[in-house]
């Protein structure tokens, strides 16, 4: 078997090294469908158990393939030097034990089939968070806080079990704490955790003075002294005509009509996916929450999971989605199984496709002023979540930093870094535990640790990439689609330049992004202003 991944020739004349790697990719492959038929029903034994089964036995299989081929080429001359790196930082790094494996397990399975005081599935309530009517929103929010309130000393007792049980695991690998360890893990080489710094000075410097802007507006649309918890996703732009909802068929057509406009090879990319069946968009009871995009590397395909709640985020969630498989299908020919795909450049590559499509949305919208609504959302949307990004990064290097630290600590700690990166206009008065306690619905802490900040990466990346795309969109586009071709061959930093972007922004060039983007949002405002309804008024 001819191997697809010719990150280095030298590596790829060895016959021995070809068959590790077609086996590493059959493994892999095996495990992803694994965890996606038990993903889509989190309570089915059968699919439980095999997916256990198989992680037993074929986990430590992979791990050693994996090991074996990189120990074998790190000493061979020819291999470039970042991949050589990246194999020797990834031999210091150890597997999640089974233990940990089942306490994230447990997580799932309480996150994805908590039910309220009343009966309800809490995953069947996120979609009354968006709605227009204040008591049913609040009543939403309350209902979600209260249940994992109840559920909040089982999965405070389970999270404290992981921070020791990573703790260990960074001990005996002689790593300083965990961050490094899981940074190893991540397979991050490009950059530290300082350089995180730069991103929280961005944030509160550029970012949250915007969202403060945004929310003001809010508080002011909905004719309130204060704004609370469950008025964040309610603003003058939420209620869009969208004519996106239906059935899951035509929520597709839809998307990749977009998707065509914006570039051929996209649409071509998600008639694939159709016909091979490789979407599960549905929400449904038992189906653990979220969205992902796996990448089948055998049949060289991906594979999309996401929850439909009927409401226009829908789209936007399915094309952040859709840009990891677009990642996917450009790097195709460098994958190898042996290093894992860079999270700065996968989200770089999903949020830019949630923007890049932006001016296509007229497709589905058939109202001018709610397309303009439409993208006065997506930008609100992206800075009032950039702050979280931050708040969860410091949250995590807090934890493991103080791996000693009690619940009590914990809820305090999320809570005064919310203070501290947050605007101060959303009143928690009546649901104050919630403040500090919201981390515990973040998949990411349990799951994935550490990753997170590669959100505010890639989404300020995105919106660079946004703005060169009003000015150039055919270079632009052949830059992006470049880039994403060297995600496992190139530092990250690379991989952004090839696209145009900055890694590390400077000053000036924020003060021009920001320039851009408040231009556009003026633009977007007027044609709502130039409407009958009056419904957007400033702050």
């Amino acid at each position: 078997m001819k191997s697809q991944s010719p990150v280095n020739d030298v590596f790829f004349h060895n016959e021995d090294v070809t068959r590790q790697i077609a086996s590493i990719l059959q493994i892999e492959e095996t495990l992803l469908k694994q965890k996606i038929t038990y993903l889509e029903d989190v309570t089915d034994s059968d699919a439980t158990n095999t997916y256990e089964q198989g992680r037993q036995q074929l986990s430590d299989k992979l791990d050693m393939l994996r090991r074996s081929v990189k120990m074998n080429l790190i000493s061979r001359d020819g291999v470039p030097l970042r991949t050589r790196a990246r194999f020797e930082q990834s031999l210091r790094a150890t597997r999640v034990t089974e233990e940990e494996a089942r306490l994230i397990q447990e997580y799932l399975r309480i996150e994805a089939t908590m039910l309220t005081r009343t009966g309800e599935a809490v995953s069947d309530l996120y979609g009354d968070l968006f709605d227009a009517d204040e008591p049913t929103r609040k009543q939403a929010f309350l209902s979600i806080e209260e249940a994992f309130w109840t559920n909040a000393s089982i999965i405070q007792r389970l999270f404290s079990q992981l921070v020791d049980l990573r703790q260990v695991r960074a001990s005996a690998s002689h790593q300083a704490g965990y961050e490094e360890l899981a940074f190893a893990e991540l397979g991050r080489i490009d950059y530290t955790s300082k350089d995180v710094d730069h991103y929280a000075s961005i944030i509160q410097t550029y970012f949250r003075p915007v969202k403060q802007l945004f929310q003001l507006e809010q508080q002011t649309f909905l004719g309130k002294q204060v704004l609370h918890p469950w008025d964040v996703r309610q603003s003058a732009y939420t209620q869009i005509d969208h004519h996106v909802t239906g059935s899951d068929a035509s929520f597709l057509d839809k998307a990749q009509a977009i998707l065509k406009s914006v570039h051929p090879s996209f649409a071509d990319l998600l008639q694939e996916m159709r016909q091979a069946d490789y979407l599960d968009i549905d929400a449904r009871s038992n189906k653990a929450g979220g969205g992902f995009c796996e990448y089948l590397p055998v049949e060289r395909q991906s594979f999309l999971f996401m929850n439909r709640m009927q409401t226009f985020d829908d789209l936007v969630i399915f094309m952040h989605e859709m840009g990891h498989a677009i990642h996917h299908d450009a790097m195709k020919e460098t994958y190898d199984g042996l290093q894992p795909i860079p999270l700065e450049v996968g989200e770089f590559a999903a949020m830019s496709l949630e923007l890049l499509t932006m001016n296509e949305w007229h497709q589905v919208i058939p109202d001018q002023k709610d397309v303009a609504r439409a993208k006065l959302e997506q930008i609100r949307s992206i800075v009032e979540f950039l702050p979280q990004t931050i708040i969860i990064d410091r949250f995590q290097s807090w934890l493991y930093a103080y791996p000693d630290h009690l619940p009590e600590e914990r809820r305090a700690s999320f809570a005064r870094l919310r203070e501290t990166y947050d605007t101060d206009v959303i009143d928690w008065s009546e649901a104050p535990d919630w403040k500090g306690l919201e981390w515990m619905s973040v998949i990411h802490l349990f799951e994935t640790p550490f990753y997170y900040i590669e959100y505010a990466i890639a989404q300020i990346a995105a919106l660079q990439l946004y703005h060169r795309f009003t000015q150039n969109p055919d270079k632009t586009m052949k830059d992006f689609l470049a880039a994403l071709a060297l995600s496992q061959t190139h530092a990250v930093q690379e991989v952004y330049a090839r696209a145009g972007v900055s890694f590390l922004p400077s000053d000036v060039e924020m003060r021009e992004l920001l320039t851009f983007l408040e231009g556009h949002i003026e633009v977007w405002t007027k044609e709502l202003e130039q409407s009958d309804d009056g419904d957007v008024k400033k702050p």
